[in-house]
């Protein structure tokens, strides 16, 4: 383990970049798009995201890791990422400002910040820029490489006495309980992606704060904060998993906010990588010492 080094480097196919590393893991983020991250890894080890192809014709499929704004909504959220940003090279990491939004008024802001060690936070910021209030909450997205296992905890939250429901799962139109992608258990939720299916996604309460991706020997963690007083997006969803036949998408939210004009919200995950885990056989099968 060591101090990070950050410095600008000349990618192949992003250009100017912001590469962050410490010896133990590395992180890359373009200046050309974004805010977004495209590299997260053991140093010198194999990418965890997925990174699409250039020259697909979808909409601009990228891959990596995003922020978005939630609710989500066709006309606002889908605003393309693919301008330049600002990055702000600080001694441990960096800051990515990108461009207003035009569509939503939003503007987004990553920032990157590593210790030692194998973590590293990933703070999000929407500014609003409209000049009347707005109600959003920041969503971070990260797509993650194929045939791996999203772990969602559910641990109760109240005492087996309590009259009162303690977590809540939300199940997307083109969600089934009986997918057998999806994996119930007492304390997890453990959810497949499989290279020959079409779209699911569920999100959950979130209350136990992190949500984790399996795949090739490492788990992907990522820890963000849960207020359990706050209201949260999509029936009180603070943590999400959307899979399709392309993707591993594991996404955590912040609370729903009434934004000011020029203000903002912020929502930090701290990424955590691990190597050396098989992938548990079921929900089950999930210790969490192992996570």
């Amino acid at each position: 383990m060591s101090e990070p080094t950050v410095e600008r480097v000349d990618h192949e196919r992003w250009g100017e970049s912001i590469r962050v590393a410490n010896g133990t893991i590395e992180l890359l983020a373009p200046t050309s798009i974004g805010p977004r991250i495209v590299h997260f890894g053991f140093d010198g080890g194999p990418n965890e995201f997925r990174i699409f192809e250039e020259g697909r014709e979808e909409w601009p499929l990228i891959g990596g890791h995003r922020l978005w704004h939630a609710p989500e909504d066709s006309d606002r959220t889908y605003e393309p990422d693919t301008d330049p940003v600002d990055a702000e090279v600080l001694v441990d990491g960096v800051r990515l400002v990108g461009p207003e939004d035009p569509g939503a008024g939003v503007q987004k802001t990553i920032t990157v910040r590593m210790g030692t060690g194998a973590s590293v936070e990933v703070e999000h910021e929407l500014t609003n820029r409209r000049a009347w209030p707005l109600e959003f909450a920041p969503w971070g997205i990260s797509v993650l490489k194929l045939d791996g296992t999203a772990v969602l905890p559910f641990t109760p939250q109240a005492d087996e006495t309590s009259l009162l429901p303690d977590r809540s799962i939300q199940l997307w139109p083109y969600t089934t309980p009986g997918d057998d992608r999806i994996d119930f258990g007492e304390e997890y939720i453990y959810v497949s992606q499989e290279t020959d299916r079409e779209a699911m996604k569920l999100g959950t309460s979130g209350a136990d704060g992190w949500l984790a991706y399996f795949n090739d020997g490492h788990v992907f963690r990522k820890d963000y904060a849960f207020d359990p007083s706050a209201t949260y997006p999509d029936g009180g969803s603070a943590a999400e998993v959307y899979t399709n036949q392309n993707v591993m998408e594991v996404e955590s939210l912040g609370p729903l906010r009434t934004v000011k004009p020029g203000e903002g919200a912020t929502h930090t995950e701290t990424w955590t990588l691990a190597d050396g885990v098989d992938t548990p056989a079921d929900a089950a099968a999930i210790d969490p010492d192992a996570i």
